[in-house]
């Protein structure tokens, strides 16, 4: 049995610019401070990552709960807002919702999603770019702050969900930071998109059945 973990922003839906700028008008209105565009720096890049370590560098921690909660909120209100605005469309990666129906009914796969958004805001953007994920086992920064723990926890219900024990674990995703959390849990890594470079690579999801025959799949996937 295969288990498939699945990225959101980037991976799944075309949603970085956008979401990025909701979250840094989130924290700069709720903060009073200026978010860099650069994350990469941030120690943990999730949304309660980022957020924990502004509130500490920036002497904040007294009032850690109220932060916390009103950038959530603030957040989850401006892209409710974005989502609504007839010229703005939530777009799919290209072939994305066609491989998450398919692999939601090959018996030989188990599939979840493990995303460094909050649940909320994720499943907001998946229902918005025409996904339906009743049925995908989900991890977010809403369960933990880590990549690592996220994809970690994905795996664990997965296993409590269906009882089975996985050969392969697989992550698909757009970011070095999940290159580099899947290297940390021993997972296999698939790049989606040109932001990171890996051996195993794919521009999206039109013709995945490529790269299984890289992960050495093909056959049991029957595809």
């Amino acid at each position: 049995m295969n288990l498939f973990m699945l990225d959101v922003d980037g991976t799944l839906i075309d949603s970085v610019d956008f979401d990025a700028e909701c979250f840094r008008s989130a924290v700069e209105e709720v903060m009073g401070i200026k978010l860099a565009d650069n994350w990469s720096e941030f120690k943990n890049i999730t949304d309660i990552g980022i957020l924990e370590e502004l509130i500490e560098v920036n002497g904040m921690r007294a009032d850690r709960m109220r932060i916390i909660r009103d950038v959530k909120s603030t957040f989850l209100k401006n892209l409710r807002e974005h989502i609504a605005h007839p010229e703005n469309e939530i777009v799919a990666t290209n072939g994305a919702i066609g491989f998450v129906n398919d692999m939601k009914n090959n018996p030989n796969v188990v599939l979840a999603i493990a995303t460094g958004g909050w649940e909320e805001s994720a499943k907001l953007k998946l229902k918005a770019a025409g996904f339906d994920i009743s049925g995908v086992v989900f991890s977010s920064c809403s369960d933990a702050m880590t990549r690592s723990e996220i994809m970690a926890l994905a795996a664990f219900r997965a296993k409590q969900d269906t009882g089975v024990t996985f050969d392969r674990r697989v992550y698909f995703g757009d970011g070095e930071w999940d290159k580099m959390a899947t290297n940390t849990l021993g997972y296999e890594f698939v790049a989606v998109g040109e932001n990171v470079k890996h051996f195993t690579q794919i521009p999206n999801f039109v013709h995945y059945e490529a790269i299984f025959g890289k992960l050495g799949i093909s056959e049991m996937l029957n595809v």
